[in-house]
């Protein structure tokens, strides 16, 4: 029996990052779907974990050339074997490639995938048209989620929000990022002073499912987990996230109405982290704030990730 390969979620993430960019759901090459947010997820229908293409037992090295996130279950079905596995009914092969190891479908296949992955052709009337009829409205409520984050800082330059709206972009995946001077405001630390005041608002856009909601937080608790960095080493005063979720009737009402709705949304800022009641139903924070009730309509929600704090302070 294979026993499995086991990577802290930070690696994990990274290998993710590696291999999907900043797509939030993506098809393992068996062709399942798996999700950022479920890493080593048994419970998920969408858990993946991290593989080695040339097993371990083959001379396979736990290195970034030689591993793959793949669904569970297909990490499952391909566990030791070599050369040939069948994972998600259909046949791999393991290849050498110069100075490292690739998993082929064989040829048997292809022509299977070659038919399901088959892009439409407008120029052919038959298949304009049958991509016009699978165009319907589809009922149901749809959701986006946003993140508000304000800002203070006694830095008169703009170079620091800048690299600000940078890391955001990067790490929420999104270009979609609106940016509101606030004016000043007055903050007694060791003495009066006055701060500038922005509030970046970040439109993360569709969030299907319950997982992609707790994806969504998860990357608000990784910024809050970098705000002690940003307010330590930067002109940064302070940082207030707020993370939500609003809900329209279709598709196109929320791309007809989310910008102009989410970046105008006035939102109450009551500490580090603040997070709505769609975002608490609908992640592991309805555990976490158990009897806790909101202010204003935000629950506090000041969590960090316990080890990428402990490797931030050494920089601090």
């Amino acid at each position: 029996m294979k026993n499995f390969m086991n990577l802290n979620k930070e690696t994990a993430l990274r290998l993710w990052v590696q291999q999907f960019g900043k797509k939030q759901k993506a098809m393992d090459f068996a062709g399942r779907e798996i999700a950022k947010a479920a890493y080593n997820d048994r419970n998920s229908n969408f858990g993946w974990n991290v593989d080695h293409i040339l097993p371990i037992s083959r001379g396979g090295k736990t290195a970034d050339y030689n591993l793959i996130c793949c669904h569970i279950l297909t990490n499952d079905e391909k566990a030791d074997k070599f050369p040939c596995f069948k994972a998600n009914a259909k046949e791999f092969e393991i290849q050498k490639r110069q100075n490292h190891y690739e998993i082929v479908l064989r040829d048997s296949d292809q022509d299977q995938v070659d038919e399901e992955d088959k892009t439409v052709n407008f120029l052919d009337v038959a298949q304009g048209l049958e991509c016009w009829k699978q165009c319907k409205f589809s009922s149901g409520k749809v959701f986006a989620g946003y993140v508000k984050i304000k800002v203070e800082t006694s830095n008169e330059s703009n170079q620091l929000l800048v690299r600000y709206e940078k890391f955001l972009i990067e790490l929420f995946g999104t270009d979609s990022i609106f940016v509101e001077d606030a004016g000043y405001s007055s903050i007694y630390r060791h003495r009066l002073q006055q701060y500038r005041t922005y509030i970046f608002t970040v439109i993360v856009g569709y969030v299907p499912t319950k997982d992609d909601t707790e994806n969504l937080l998860n990357d608000c608790v990784t910024l809050n987990t970098y705000s002690a960095y940003f307010i330590s080493k930067t002109r940064f005063e302070d940082i207030q996230i707020v993370c939500g979720v609003k809900c329209y009737d279709s598709c196109f009402e929320m791309s007809l109405n989310a910008q102009k709705d989410i970046v105008e949304k006035r939102v109450q800022f009551i500490g580090p982290l603040a997070i709505d009641e769609v975002v608490k139903i609908n992640t592991s924070a309805e555990k976490d704030l158990k009897d806790i009730f909101p202010r204003n309509g935000f629950y506090p929600y000041d969590f960090t990730f316990a080890s990428l704090k402990e490797n931030l302070e050494k920089y601090i």
